[in-house]
C-alpha cells in the first residue's frame, strides 16, 4: 500500500507537494528526493510525512528516487524555516540555499577503473604488441579509467576494449568521493603575544560550552586571524566541523596560505567561483562530515553540516554579508540564529564593529575580547587630512589631475625609497559619467535610470546595475558632435592613467571587480604585491578586505567624501569602516605607515575621528543620531519595493499600499516614492519604508498590511527586513 510524503521544492513556494512512496522504510523527514515536476524532475526534501492536500490519491505521482545522502537535520530544517519567516521569503527559496549543488545529485556516483587481472596475453590468446605492453606497463602501478589509459599509454579505445573482453584487464568500481585531508590543530603553533594569548584563551574556553557570541574587536594588523585560529584548532580537536565566512573577494590565496601554514592543509572552499564538479564534491563532503573546515562567503552558512561546532564571521562589519537577491537576509545575524539553534559558539572578528553588534555587547547579549596593539610591535599609521580647497590638484599634460600636490610629493618620495604605495578610490572604470559639452546630453542606460560608466580598458560604456554595455561612441548620440563628448569625474582607471603619466618608471597595478574579475585574478595581483613587484597599487573597496602587505607604507584615499553624503542611514558608519580598513593596510611591517585622505570637508565627523584615532567619539555621535531618529539598532526598519513593467499599474499598486499603510504612535510608514533608481533592468520601481519601535514584531505588521490588497501577477512586491540599500 502506498504512503504519502510532503516534499518541499527549491522554488518560490511556501507549501509542500504530495508524492507517494511504496514504503517509508528508507524515507524520513529531511530525506533528499528526486520527484517529477511537470515534464522535468526536481530535487526536493521530505518536509512532512503524510498527505497534505485534498488531491485524489490516484493523481499523486510517485517519488522517482530517494537519494543516498544524509537527510537534512531537524535543526537545519528549523533554521531554514526561521530564515524564510523572519525575512518574509518563500520557504522553497530558503531551502534552495541549502541544496545549491546540482552536480551532487545529477553526477555519476561511481567510476569504473581498470587494473591487471593477472591473466597474461598468451593465456588470453592475444598477440604481443607494443600498444598492449604499454597498457600493461601503465597499469602495473595504479588502476585508471579507460580515458586515462588511452591517454597515458597512447593507445586507442579498441586496444583497451580487446584487453577487457579477453579478461586481461579487470574492472574496479569506486565511489566518486573527493578526499579532503583533515586540518591538524597542532600542525604549526604560532607565537602569540601576551595580549593575543589572553584573547585566544577566552575564545578556546567557549568551545564545547554551548551557545555564545563573542566579538573579537582588534585594531587592523593586531593578528585577529591567528587568535581565532586557536579556537578553530580546539573545535577540530573536539571532532567538530568549523565554518569561517569572509567577504567573498577576500578569499584569496594569501588567506588560504595562512590557513595552510597553521593547519597543514588548505580548507574546503565555498563561493560563487567554484565549478559545478568542485561545488558538488564540496557539498557532498560537508554533508557526510568529511570536510572539517569550510571557508566561504555568506552562502556557506546554509550548508548541511553533519556536526557543526563553531562559526567565525571574519570582517563581520562588512556589508557584503547582507544579501539583496532572492532571499534578502543579513548573514551575520542568521549565523547567530544557527549557532543558537545548534548550541555552539560564534565569533565575530573585526576592527570596525557595526552599531548593531556593539549594542548587543552593551546589552550583555554578546561577549567582547579586545586587541589594542598591532602584532610584532608594528605602529598604527599616522593620518593626514588633505583639504582640496587649499591643496588643489594641478592640471598636467594628461589633463585634469585628481591628486593634490602634497599626495603626489609623498608618492614620489615613497617611490624613491623603494617602498610600496596604494591609492584607494571606490569607483570602478575610467569615469562615472560621459557628457556632451555641446548639447549637455548625458549617456544613460536604456534599462535603468543610471548613467553609463566609461571603461577605457574595454573601450565600452557599462551600466553597473544591469550590465548593459555599448562601445564608446565616437560622436554624441543626441547632437552628433564629434568633439563634445567628455569624461566627467575619476574612476580607478583614470587615476591609474595619471599615475602612469607622472611616474612612468613605476610598476602600477589595478584591483577592481571589472578588471580583476575573479578570485584568481585578485590573488595574482596580491602575490605580485607581496613579492615586491608592484610599486603603486590602485583599487576599489576590494583593497579593504584584510589583505596584508608588509612593505606597504603609504595609502592615499583619493576621495574620502565618496559615500558621506548618501541618504543611507549607515552611510557615515560604512564610510568610517571602509576608510579605517583601507588606512589599516599601511605600515603593517617594520616601517611605520602614513595615510593621506583627500577631502573637501575636513571638518566631517568621520574624518575627524580617523584623524584623532578616537573611534568611541565617532560611535557616540552615531548612536545619538540613531537613538533620536529611532533607527536600528534602536528601532526596526523594513523596505517594501514595488516593481513592474507597466508604469501605471506599478504606481497604482504602490499608491494602494500607501493608502492602507499602518501608522500609529509606534509605527510609521514613509512613501510611496519613486526609488532613487526609478527604472532598474527595465522595471519601474517604487519604495515604501516601514519604521517601528524595537519591541514591535515588524513581520506581523507587514503581513497584515500586505494582505489588505490584491497584487496583480505582473507586479512584484518585495520585502527587505532591515534594509542596507535604499536605491
Amino acid at each position: 500500500m502506498s504512503e504519502f510524503v510532503g516534499v518541499l521544492l527549491p522554488l518560490p513556494f511556501n507549501d509542500v507537494f504530495d508524492y507517494k512512496v511504496e514504503t517509508t522504510d528508507n524515507v524520513v523527514l529531511g530525506s533528499i528526493v528526486r520527484v517529477p515536476w511537470g515534464r522535468e524532475q526536481q530535487i526536493g526534501v521530505v518536509w512532512k510525512l503524510g498527505k497534505s492536500s485534498d488531491l485524489d490519491e490516484k493523481k499523486i505521482k510517485p517519488v522517482a528516487e530517494v537519494l543516498n545522502f544524509p537527510p537534512l537535520s531537524d535543526e537545519l530544517r528549523k533554521f531554514i524555516g526561521f530564515v524564510a519567516a523572519y525575512n518574509m521569503a518563500f520557504l522553497g527559496l530558503a531551502l534552495k540555499m541549502a541544496i545549491s549543488a546540482k552536480g551532487a545529485f545529477d553526477g555519476a556516483k561511481t567510476t569504473t577503473l581498470y587494473t591487471l587481472s593477472g591473466k597474461t596475453l598468451a593465456e588470453a590468446k592475444l598477440k604481443n604488441s607494443d600498444a598492449r605492453w604499454r597498457v600493461i606497463e601503465l597499469l602495473k602501478h595504479y588502476p585508471y579509467t579507460r580515458a586515462e589509459i588511452a591517454a597515458g599509454a597512447g593507445v586507442g579505445q579498441s586496444v583497451i576494449k580487446t584487453m577487457i573482453d579477453a579478461g586481461v584487464l579487470s574492472p574496479i568500481i569506486v565511489e566518486n568521493k573527493k578526499e579532503y585531508a583533515e586540518p591538524q590543530g597542532d600542525f604549526y603553533k604560532v607565537g602569540l603575544t601576551a595580549e593575543q594569548q589572553a584573547a585566544a584563551d577566552i575564545l578556546v574556553g567557549k568551545i564545547g560550552e554551548g551557545f555564545s557570541v563573542t566579538l573579537l574587536d582588534g585594531v587592523t594588523g593586531s593578528g585577529k586571524t591567528e587568535v581565532y585560529f586557536e579556537a578553530v584548532a580546539k573545535a577540530l580537536d573536539n571532532g567538530k566541523q568549523v565554518v569561517i565566512t569572509v567577504p567573498e573577494i577576500a578569499l584569496t590565496s594569501q588567506w588560504l596560505s595562512r590557513f595552510e601554514r597553521r593547519f597543514g592543509v588548505k580548507p574546503a572552499c565555498w563561493h560563487s567561483g567554484l565549478g559545478t564538479r568542485e561545488r558538488a564534491d564540496t557539498w557532498t563532503a560537508i554533508a557526510e562530515g568529511r570536510a572539517k573546515v569550510i571557508v566561504g562567503a555568506r552562502s556557506a552558512l546554509f550548508l548541511p553540516y553533519s556536526d557543526l561546532g563553531l562559526i567565525v564571521i571574519d570582517e563581520s562589519h562588512d556589508h557584503s554579508y547582507k544579501q539583496e537577491d532572492g532571499v534578502n537576509y543579513q548573514g551575520r545575524d542568521m549565523a547567530v540564529v544557527r549557532a543558537k539553534m545548534e548550541n555552539f559558539p560564534l565569533i565575530l572578528a573585526t576592527a570596525t564593529p557595526d552599531l548593531e553588534t556593539l549594542n548587543n555587547v552593551e546589552e550583555g547579549k554578546y561577549d567582547v575580547v579586545k586587541l589594542g596593539s598591532r602584532y610584532a610591535g608594528a605602529e598604527l599609521p599616522s593620518i593626514n587630512i588633505i583639504d582640496l580647497k587649499k591643496d588643489k590638484p594641478q592640471k598636467g599634460e594628461w589633463g585634469t589631475s585628481w591628486l593634490a600636490p602634497s599626495l603626489v610629493a609623498a608618492l614620489k618620495e615613497n617611490l624613491q625609497k623603494g617602498e610600496q604605495s596604494m591609492l584607494f578610490l571606490n569607483r570602478r572604470g575610467y569615469a562615472p559619467l560621459i557628457i556632451c559639452r555641446d548639447c549637455g546630453h548625458r549617456i544613460q542606460c536604456p534599462n535603468c535610470t543610471a548613467w553609463l560608466t566609461e571603461h577605457r580598458n574595454s573601450k565600452s560604456l557599462v551600466c553597473h546595475h544591469c550590465g548593459h554595455s555599448v562601445p564608446i561612441p565616437k560622436t554624441c548620440p543626441e547632437c552628433g558632435s564629434e568633439t563634445g563628448l567628455t569624461a566627467c569625474g575619476p574612476g580607478v582607471e583614470r587615476v591609474a592613467e595619471e599615475i602612469r603619466f607622472r611616474f612612468p618608471e613605476a610598476r602600477v597595478k589595478i584591483i577592481s571587480s571589472d578588471i580583476t574579475s575573479t578570485l584568481a585574478d585578485v590573488s595574482d595581483v596580491i602575490k605580485e604585491m607581496e613579492a615586491g613587484n608592484v610599486d603603486i597599487l590602485i583599487g576599489t573597496q576590494i583593497l579593504a578586505k584584510g589583505h596584508h602587505f608588509p612593505s606597504l607604507t603609504l595609502v592615499g584615499i583619493v576621495d574620502a567624501d565618496l559615500g558621506l553624503m548618501g541618504s543611507d542611514l549607515r552611510a557615515t558608519e560604512q564610510t568610517y569602516q571602509l576608510l579605517s580598513q583601507v588606512s589599516g593596510r599601511a605600515g603593517r611591517g617594520e616601517k611605520k605607515g602614513t595615510v593621506y585622505l583627500q577631502t573637501l570637508y575636513p571638518e566631517n565627523a568621520v574624518l575627524k575621528a580617523l584623524l584623532s584615532g578616537n573611534r568611541e567619539e565617532f560611535l557616540s555621535l552615531e548612536k545619538k543620531t540613531r537613538r533620536l531618529l529611532k533607527l536600528p539598532p534602536y528601532g526596526k526598519l523594513a523596505a517594501v519595493i514595488v516593481s513592474g513593467n507597466n508604469r501605471e499599474q506599478t504606481e497604482r499598486v504602490a499608491a494602494w499600499l500607501g493608502q492602507c499603510a499602518p501608522n500609529t504612535d509606534s509605527i510609521t510608514t514613509l512613501g510611496p516614492a519613486q526609488a532613487p533608481i526609478y527604472m532598474l533592468r527595465g522595471k519601474y520601481r517604487y519604495r515604501l519604508l516601514l519604521k517601528t519601535a524595537k519591541l514591535i514584531r515588524i513581520q506581523e505588521v507587514l503581513r497584515n498590511w500586505l494582505s489588505r490588497i490584491n497584487i496583480p501577477n505582473n507586479v512584484r512586491v518585495e520585502v527587505d527586513i532591515d534594509p542596507y540599500s535604499f536605491m
